[in-house]
């Protein structure tokens, strides 16, 4: 029933007239409103959640992804990801698969069993579990899908907790951040907030109210959540834009080490797209092909 809500003030409700972008925008804004408020029952329930206080050991940090089907398996597209992490990356890869993620964390049974139903689909299982590593353990997240092109700034490893927020080149600008990176210490109290939103919604619910719901349970808990809030005030805010720059418009650019470098030299890292349509006919020469074969 709320998703039907949503549909309608996203789209239903949204006048046909004006340019794109204008619709796109107001469609953004009522989506947010909506999601938003059906999130707001269980403000009260956030608003109580005291993290859980994890003692500090001599761990060390490490880079976690994970590909269900196991690296071997991996897309091509993913494969080279995976090597790019381990070409520039000073910490440890660990990539998880659906045989070793539980060798690495523990997750509360309803949501479990929620994931193994089909309830939880694996995008936002995903989301689940890479709060969970970093909570339990600390050190990095990356995307399967995260090419790496240098370390991960000081600046961003001086942080107890870091991840970018949203911008204007993706889908869903509207969620206030982008977990595709995020850099965290163990049992850092925001994430223990985040995980906790995460039980309480999905204990309750048996089906995603919005494809970015993990990145809106963010967003409930910093607004009413008192540690969350304020630990977030106090998070550099750096916009994710830049991490977009290279693939959407130029992975089919013809490649050359001068344009690449200038592309990616406002981030440490690029999403890509293992689904992109253009990966079937790859062209010779181009950016795409050079990421693939690197």
């Amino acid at each position: 029933m709320q998703q039907i809500h949503l549909v309608a003030m996203g789209h239903v409700f949204n006048p046909f007239w004006g340019e794109r972008e204008g619709r796109r925008k107001r469609r953004y804004r009522a989506t947010y409103s909506a999601a938003m408020g059906y999130l707001r029952r269980y403000a009260g329930a956030v608003s109580k959640v005291v993290p859980e206080t994890l003692g500090a050991d001599n761990e060390p940090e490490r880079a976690f992804t994970i590909w269900y089907q196991g690296e071997d398996k991996a897309p091509e597209l993913v494969k080279a990801c995976f090597r790019s992490m381990r070409r520039h990356l000073k910490q440890e890869l660990v990539v998880l698969d659906e045989n070793t993620l539980f060798d690495w964390i523990s997750l509360p049974d309803h949501i479990v069993r929620k994931w193994k139903e089909g309830k939880i689909p694996h995008t936002q299982f995903s989301d689940i579990c890479r709060i969970e590593l970093l909570f339990e353990h600390g050190g990095l997240w990356f995307d399967a899908t995260d090419y790496v092109t240098a370390p991960v700034p000081q600046y961003i490893m001086d942080e107890d907790f870091f991840l970018f927020m949203a911008g204007n080149k993706i889908r869903g600008s509207y969620a206030l951040i982008q977990s595709c990176f995020i850099r965290a210490r163990k049992g850092n109290p925001i994430l223990g907030v985040w995980r906790e939103a995460n039980s309480i919604y999905w204990k309750e619910e048996n089906s995603k109210i919005n494809y970015f719901i993990h990145h809106l349970l963010l967003k409930l808990s910093v607004d009413v959540n008192e540690t969350a809030g304020r630990l977030f005030a106090e998070m550099p805010k750096v916009d994710q834009d830049p991490t977009h720059a290279l693939w959407g418009e130029h992975a089919n650019d013809d490649y050359d080490e001068e344009t690449f470098r200038a592309l990616t030299a406002d981030s440490f890292f690029q999403k890509t797209n293992y689904k992109d349509k253009r990966l079937k006919e790859l062209k010779p020469g181009s950016i795409a092909e050079h990421i693939l074969n690197s």
